[in-house]
């Protein structure tokens, strides 16, 4: 049950995000922004577009279509925020589960009809996910977020059993006691931990400053490994926190197939069928040549398998006794260069990382980069809110900086859009490199800060069910695009494109650019969607030919003879 101390901590959280960002104006839309943040890992822009509250929403107050890592989950938020302890007492508010469901209704069914009852910015969510259906794999999590207790149990039933027919729908009731309790997983103490390997299934290599061990683990040693000391029957996050992975329960596709196969009867193929895990750690040690070592870890971080560690601990919370013959393959390396350990944690997940920031912000690019902004007065965040203490209007967020360059100066708007886990990842060096100098980072963002400032304005309208412009509409599927935009046309018209006071007086031309493309596509497709318009990497070339022919069209007029 939650208590006045976890009423207290979350009040200085939400307090500690207050004015750092143009959202974060009151409690109640601090603590949503705080959520998308904690439980999704998004960027301030990317909780912004999220956000569908106000006129109209349906009972959606957020939808974030999740495509990282080669995912296709669909989160939809519900928040409710109390703002007084005695308050935070009651169970979360049930009056508005009819019309989410209503809503889950009319969106699998595909009914049209949606855009007449839906606001702007939820019905092009709409649009999107309908766009995702269409994918492989698709999913639900349905996130019920208060500071108080869950439904009652009654609506909570109900609530499950209405979305049951699906399949595909998981519920999670995040609670006051809970969510205090994700901001403590965050900040976990470093773990140390013994490992006892099967037999003398091990071997060991070192090169220069990096040492390895490849050793066959019990199913069950793992699960003593990451189960949390304080609660035997919860896992200790902190031991995933270099991670590039969410865990995302047994209901994955994955992760369900993982969890089938630790309990099936055919459970001793698993060290064959599982690619196991990996740690990172300080130091270990262990008596070499010795049968079922029994191996001391110093600091240690599973930095992949995390889908497998959690699969495995779910099964066994159901069926202990199965545990007993499963086998898993694990890789230990030792080493203090956090950019070993990044690499690792890279090179061992075959997907796209979307945690590598951290991992990348002791590099040498970023810490020079920190020290010219420095110099500047302004405050570079190769972290995450860094320098949250610090004016917002002075703080350059790295991921900002480096999506914005993306879309202005390396001509790629939708990777900017759909795919910033890139910034840190394979196009790092292609934006971090030793050519970058602040003026080159600054200039996109900057210019791309005025563009923001008219979607937000229009988010703000939209919300507050007041008079807006239909045809801006695309700004918000658009605006890196829009950024795109800008760059052609200072190419095109000779314009430096760090020159940021000229670049700013083209953003009227880019919109107006933009606005026609949308305005003709739409003609040319009855099924046109903004969504699948921008993340289509043919958009940019449909740009370009425009920004040319309008160049020829300005060359034709200024070599029209005057008439004397």
């Amino acid at each position: 049950m939650a208590t006045l101390l976890d009423w207290n901590a979350l009040s200085q959280k939400i307090t500690s995000y207050m004015g750092d960002s143009p959202y974060c104006t009151t409690p109640s839309r601090t603590f949503t922004y705080v959520m998308l943040e904690y439980l999704l890992g998004l960027s301030p822009e990317e909780i912004e577009d999220s956000i569908t509250d106000g006129s109209n929403d349906r009972g959606v107050d957020a939808v974030y279509v999740d495509e990282r890592d080669g995912r296709n989950t669909i989160h939809i938020f519900q928040f409710k925020h109390a703002n007084t302890f005695a308050k935070a007492k009651n169970n979360f508010p049930s009056t508005e589960i009819d019309k989410l469901l209503s809503f889950f209704t009319d969106m699998l069914n595909e009914n049209a009809g949606m855009e007449g009852t839906c606001n702007p910015i939820l019905w092009k969510k709409v649009q999107e996910i309908w766009d995702s259906l269409k994918n492989p794999n698709p999913y639900f999590e349905v996130h019920l977020c208060g500071n108080m207790r869950e439904l009652v149990s009654t609506q909570k039933e109900r609530l499950t059993s209405a979305l049951a027919p699906y399949r595909s729908f998981n519920v999670n009731h995040h609670t006051l006691d809970s969510i205090v309790q994700l901001f403590i997983d965050k900040k976990r103490p470093k773990v140390n931990a013994k490992l006892k390997v099967v037999d003398k299934n091990y071997f060991e290599r070192t090169d220069w400053n990096i040492r390895g061990l490849i050793a066959t683990l019990e199913a069950t040693e793992l699960i003593r490994l990451i189960e949390d000391p304080d609660d035997p029957k919860q896992v200790n996050g902190g031991i995933f926190n270099d991670n590039v992975r969410i865990y995302l329960t047994k209901k994955n596709r994955i992760n369900r197939k993982i969890h089938a196969t630790a309990l099936s009867p055919k459970n001793v193929e698993f060290w064959y069928l599982n690619n196991g895990i990996t740690i990172t750690c300080d130091s270990f040690s262990y008596q070499p040549g010795s049968r079922a070592p029994l191996v001391t870890i110093d600091n240690v971080q599973i930095v992949n398998g995390g889908q497998t560690s959690n699969a495995l601990f779910e099964a066994y919370q159901e069926q202990p006794e199965k545990l007993q013959n499963v086998l898993v393959l694990a890789r230990i390396y030792e080493t203090k260069a956090r950019n070993i350990t990044a690499d690792i944690a890279e090179a061992t997940n075959s997907q796209t990382p979307i945690n590598t920031r951290d991992l990348r912000s002791n590099d040498e690019v970023q810490k020079k980069l920190e020290e010219s902004f420095l110099d500047q007065g302004l405050y570079y965040e190769r972290k995450a809110r860094q320098y949250h203490e610090q004016p917002r209007q002075k703080r350059i967020d790295a991921l900002s900086a480096g999506q914005a360059f993306l879309a202005y100066s390396l001509g790629c708007p939708e990777v900017a859009k759909k795919d910033r886990a890139r910034v840190f990842g394979d196009m790092y060096d292609s934006i971090f490199n030793d050519d970058i100098t602040t003026p080159m980072l600054l200039a996109p963002l900057r210019v791309f800060s005025v563009i923001e400032t008219l979607k937000r304005d229009l988010h703000r309208r939209i919300k507050k069910d007041e008079e807006f412009d239909p045809n801006l509409l695309f700004l918000v599927d658009g605006a890196y695009h829009v950024l795109f935009t800008v760059a052609e046309l200072c190419e095109s018209k000779g314009i430096d494109p760090n020159d940021e006071t000229l670049a700013k007086e083209e953003i009227p031309n880019a919109l107006r650019i933009i606005g026609e493309l949308v305005e003709h596509e739409t003609k040319q497709d009855e099924a046109f969607t903004t969504n699948r318009f921008f993340k289509d990497a043919k958009t940019k070339i449909k740009i370009q030919r425009v920004v040319a022919s309008t160049k020829s069209k300005s060359r034709k007029l200024s070599r029209k003879p005057s008439k004397g």
